[in-house]
């Protein structure tokens, strides 16, 4: 009985989400030869301890103008499992996949691994079966974690990439700890990237850890309600970003073993230099349109959808541009400043940019070309 009432309920809610689409207009130019492109590899559906049917998170990628996300449902931990007929691990990737099609979003087969700590949390994605994964879970204690490695190497077996999911989580201290099990699986090639942000929470030792161990950097919602409600209650975007060469699965996960990733939270990037300073490069044109002989207009030009504070560095002498530092300029928008130069223009301006960072500590810093005309 109580699965006839779930189901109608949940068909009601894909309807009424899907009948009042507003898609967000949430982008990046491209970064040089690469694509940025925007996921969440980290999401959960009534088929774990989620809220929404699989159908549901794709319409909310399309309105959250996501390109990749991946249902990561639980191996372990299932609370609603007697609600359905289906107990197969595959079946909320299985009933996602037409409308992700339709959507135009890119579904990646994916589940989570969720023991104690140590080692917590890892999420597998790209696998082609999750179903023997739970082979290894102890039917008496499904958060044994002695058969980790064993899960773990199945997964891989199958070209599956692996990630540590939020981990300061569950550590009895809510703390992140690097652990023995961790190094072990690193050194294993079954930890191959770090979840630096999940949700709310950014980790700063996750991210220099994946600058120490050459990890792949990724940030995720781990979203369980709606996504409306997520973003009303952390008040921001999350994402990964992805420096891909196409919009397919392949390229997706040629840049994740590369580690061409950056993360996205609360209106900062956190990434490799060679990997935020041509986001940023791209994403930003700098003017200088002369009025006079000594004076002009300097014109940044914000093409992305998020953001940058800039804080101009060492600018040649007798050039001024006059602001309050550091200069915010909003997403999809111009800043306009007065400018004055007695001994010519240069040719770029130097810049750290405030809220990028490519350590926990040190913000970029970077040349951006200045684009001179006449009025």
């Amino acid at each position: 009985m109580k699965a006839l009432l779930v189901l109608p309920i949940l068909l009601c809610v894909c309807l009424c989400v899907q009948g009042q689409l507003r898609k967000q207009q949430f982008s990046f130019p491209n970064a040089g030869e690469y694509m940025v492109l925007k996921a969440d590899f980290h999401q959960h559906t009534v088929f774990s301890d989620g809220q929404v049917w699989p159908t549901v998170r794709v319409v909310e990628a399309y309105e959250e103008d996501l390109d990749i996300i991946a249902l990561s449902e639980h191996i372990e931990y299932r609370p609603h499992l007697n609600e359905f007929i289906s107990h197969d691990h595959n079946h909320s990737f299985d009933l996602a996949q037409e409308e992700a099609k339709r959507y135009g979003v890119l579904l990646i087969r994916s589940a989570e691994v969720t023991r104690a700590m140590a080692p917590g949390h890892l999420n597998v994605i790209d696998i082609k079966d999750a179903n023997p994964l739970e082979k290894f879970v102890n039917k008496q204690d499904s958060r044994d974690a002695s058969t980790v490695i064993e899960t773990l190497e199945e997964a891989r077996r199958q070209g599956g990439f692996i990630f540590w999911n939020h981990t300061a989580y569950p550590s009895k201290d809510n703390k992140s700890h690097w652990y023995p099990i961790h190094e072990t699986l690193k050194n294993k090639g079954l930890m191959m990237g770090i979840e630096i942000v999940n949700g709310e929470r950014y980790e700063p030792i996750a991210f220099q850890w994946c600058l120490d161990y050459n990890l792949t950097i990724l940030a995720n919602t781990d979203v369980h309600t709606t996504m409306a409600q997520k973003r009303s209650a952390d008040n921001f975007k999350v994402m990964t970003l992805v420096l891909a060469k196409e919009k397919t699965k392949e390229a997706v996960m040629d840049a994740l073993r590369e580690h061409r990733t950056v993360a996205l939270w609360n209106n900062q990037l956190m990434g490799r230099k060679e990997h935020v300073e041509p986001i940023v490069g791209h994403g930003v044109v700098v003017r200088l349109t002369r009025v006079s002989e000594e004076k002009g207009l300097f014109e940044i030009e914000n093409l992305t959808g998020m953001p940058f504070v800039f804080e101009f560095q060492e600018l040649p002498e007798g050039f001024s541009i006059r602001n309050d530092v550091p200069c915010l300029v909003k997403e999809n928008s111009v800043s306009a400043l007065g400018a004055s130069f007695k001994n010519g223009c240069p040719k770029t301006v130097k810049v750290k940019v405030k809220n990028v960072y490519v350590t926990p500590e040190q913000n970029l810093e970077m040349e951006l070309p200045l684009v001179i005309s006449e009025r």
